[in-house]
């Protein structure tokens, strides 16, 4: 192999690398999308943000291992069907799956979760009509805890 092939070579291949990865949303879903139209049935952008719903979780949390989230409606637990709570960038985006009954009262829910790191939590909830509606929150993390 010459000079000169081996510089166009090597120039091509560079190239390549640097546009490959900000290519990728054009091409293809990303995680997150995949798993919400998994799981729900419906794609990501149909989802509209509401503030009826509000998700607690900490601006900073220090270890992703553990990072306690709490979900709250003022929309009427009877109009409520289900929620379901994601991280856009963990390996797996879906972390929880809960279904409510008028026998909870209201729409409350608490836990912990992992994250791998800093991201967007999204929790969705089904309504009875059949429309999602979610509340996002970014969380930064300064040590992820899925690995």
């Amino acid at each position: 192999m010459d000079r000169r092939r081996f510089f166009a070579l090597s120039a091509f291949a560079v190239v390549g690398l640097t546009l490959a990865p900000a290519l990728q949303p054009a091409f293809g879903a990303t995680k997150l999308e995949e798993e919400v139209q998994k799981r729900l049935g419906v794609q990501l952008s149909q989802i509209k943000e509401v503030e009826d719903i509000k998700l607690t979780a900490p601006t900073i949390a220090e270890s992703g291992a553990n990072v306690p989230i709490t979900v709250e409606s003022t929309i009427p637990v009877d109009r409520v069907e289900r929620l379901w709570i994601f991280v856009d960038k963990n390996p797996v985006p879906w972390i929880a799956d809960v279904s409510f009954t008028p026998m909870n009262g209201q729409v409350f829910f608490s836990t912990r979760i992992k994250m791998g790191e800093t991201s967007n939590v999204r929790a969705i909830l089904k309504l009875k009509d059949g429309s999602y509606v979610m509340a996002t929150r970014e969380v930064k993390v300064t040590a992820g805890g899925c690995g």
